[in-house]
């Protein structure tokens, strides 16, 4: 993000940009880890069926 001819002026705020974007990712992985879980642990028990 920082090191070429056209740095931003305030490199914390892209500093900051970046820490956003991290967390915004790992709550996405969360949640649909979550939800892959709770999709397993209900087709174990026969209550979805894909065919």
């Amino acid at each position: 993000m920082m090191g070429s001819e056209e740095d931003p002026k305030d490199g914390n705020a892209v500093a900051g940009a970046v820490f956003g974007a991290v967390f915004i990712y790992i709550g996405f992985f969360v949640f649909c880890g979550f939800q892959a879980l709770l999709h397993y642990r209900e087709s174990r028990r026969g209550a979805i069926a894909l065919s």
